[in-house]
């Protein structure tokens, strides 16, 4: 039996991630942005045709409330079989999601920003961009379970180049730290030695044809912010 390795998340490692020396550049996948918005266009539309029920499956709903402004935002229907209301959202992970300035979120997500930077142009806080990328990308792999949209999401992304430090010997302690000033090489510090390094003399000592691999840092949740 074939086992089907779902893609992974593309990381350009010359591309630096924060803003105080120079701009962080333009990254943006407009495939992505394409398809997603696509995605939305549908899921947010004020369409009045009703869809099937997301409870009982039944394919007989009515309109139960038009669209207006500011409530309700979307249209309302109603399942004859089961007697509940819904919208186009129900059952998703962008049910009861506010959104702020969407067409920039979309364009933002396949960008190798922090969420601080991403919160900033959006003019709203770092945690409800989380909570937008986390949701957003558990309905991208419900929209497409192999995996080859959710890839291209790079917003927010904590990655750490997976590589043993050549000064102690450590694994799994490494991570970027800027750009060398007189070459512009990319740099690493070792959290267990604290000393640096080169990332282009990690490359050569490891011999020709060598790929570096990255690790995303996952981190918990905190508990006083909202999921």
């Amino acid at each position: 039996m074939t086992t089907t390795v779902p893609p992974k998340r593309v990381f350009d490692p010359m591309m630096p991630r924060m803003g105080h020396y120079r701009p962080i550049p333009d990254s943006e996948d407009k495939a992505l942005t394409a398809w997603l918005q696509g995605q939305f266009d549908e899921i947010l539309s004020l369409s009045e045709a009703p869809r099937r029920c997301p409870h009982c499956g039944g394919g007989e709903t009515v309109l139960s409330a038009r669209a207006a402004d500011p409530k309700p935002v979307l249209p309302v229907f109603r399942c004859v079989a089961c007697d509940v209301h819904f919208r186009r959202t129900t059952g998703t992970p962008l049910s009861r999601l506010k959104f702020h300035n969407l067409p920039q979120f979309i364009r933002l997500l396949s960008q190798q920003r922090p969420v601080t930077d991403a919160a900033a142009i959006l003019g709203v806080k770092p945690v409800s961009v989380t909570r937008w990328i986390k949701r957003t990308r558990q309905w991208i792999l419900q929209l497409d379970p192999s995996g080859h949209w959710d890839a291209k999401v790079r917003l927010g992304m904590e990655i750490r180049p997976d590589i043993v430090c050549p000064h102690c010997g450590v694994a799994d302690q490494m991570h970027y730290r800027g750009f060398a000033s007189d070459s512009g090489v990319r740099l690493c510090r070792c959290d267990a030695c604290g000393r640096l390094c080169r990332l282009s003399g990690v490359l050569h000592d490891q011999g020709p044809g060598f790929v570096l691999d990255h690790r995303v840092v996952a981190r918990p949740p905190s508990p006083r912010r909202k999921t």
